[in-house]
């Protein structure tokens, strides 16, 4: 309201759905006895047990959608929709191991995909994205552009015809939106220092992912994902090419950090690498 006669930017990050499981009673009320739960050992130290899990992550969910629907309410009461773009997405998949009464298997909240949170299988990094931009962006229009959130910066100064700052990764998916000529990635690059200490590249539709690289000079897994989205065939004992191809990308996109290390050979002495994902059998939640 403060700004509706100029431009203006605004960030909104939701905490949920996130542990712990905690929701206000009138948004619980609507799930209760309506969705069926599940015993499970309760494994989260210092966050909330709740006896309905799966009536409380649902509303949750409800509660976001509807705070999201406020927003939108409000830029139609200021006469702002043909003039604003809204764009709704996730930061990572949903977790794992039903912590704090999460129940990702029950929910299918991966759907088909493997990994889940802190996993560079598509599970954990593929997210959706919404674009809203009534007049300007067609409903019901969807994308198979690949992109990452690198590119969030240099579409939004497009947008707003700012200029894009230079030697960044990201590439703007305006075009996409407004149906112009959109440049590809040549290849998008994930590392996890923590977790199962993982890389992962993606070019077009091959997928090459490797973890416990802190351990040694462990094997690249290679998928192709227009066949197999699940990542459940690893091909690359047959596309020996290609995974020495997307291998050297991934040592050209890699930065040593000594915060962040993540090769044996960063180690300083004495480091030992975080497991956040300890105990989880590799690719168990598919």
């Amino acid at each position: 309201r403060d700004h509706k006669d100029g431009p203006f930017f605004l960030y909104l990050p939701f905490t949920v759905p996130h542990l712990s499981l905690q929701v206000p009673e009138d948004s619980l009320a609507e799930y209760k006895g309506q969705i069926p739960e599940t015993l499970y050992k309760h494994n989260s130290k210092g966050y909330f047990k709740n006896p309905m899990p799966h009536a409380a992550y649902a509303a949750m969910i409800t509660r976001m959608d509807g705070a999201v629907g406020s927003v939108v309410d409000e830029l139609k009461e200021l006469g702002l929709t043909d003039n604003t773009l809204v764009l709704f997405t996730s930061d990572n998949g949903p977790t794992y191991n039903r912590l704090g009464g999460s129940d990702s298997n029950f929910f299918k909240s991966a759907g088909p995909l493997r990994g889940r949170k802190g996993s560079a299988y598509e599970g954990g990094i593929r997210v959706p994205l919404i674009a809203y931009w009534p007049g300007k962006i067609a409903a019901g229009k969807k994308s198979s552009y690949v992109g990452a959130f690198c590119d969030m910066l240099p579409t939004l100064c497009n947008v707003a015809h700012a200029e894009i700052p230079r030697n960044i990764d990201g590439i703007s998916f305006a075009p996409t939106l407004f149906g112009g000529e959109q440049r590809d990635h040549d290849y998008l690059y994930w590392e996890f220092s923590g977790y199962d200490q993982q890389q992962a590249v993606r070019s077009g539709n091959w997928k090459a992912i490797r973890s416990h690289v802190y351990v040694d000079d462990s094997p690249w897994e290679l998928y192709d994902l227009s066949r197999d989205i699940g990542e459940k065939h690893n091909v690359a004992a047959g596309h020996a090419e290609i995974v020495e191809r997307l291998a050297k990308d991934a040592e050209q996109a890699h930065t040593p950090s000594k915060l962040f290390p993540l090769l044996a050979n960063e180690r300083p002495k004495g480091y030992t690498p975080p497991m956040r994902g300890k105990g989880r059998k590799k690719g168990a939640a598919k």
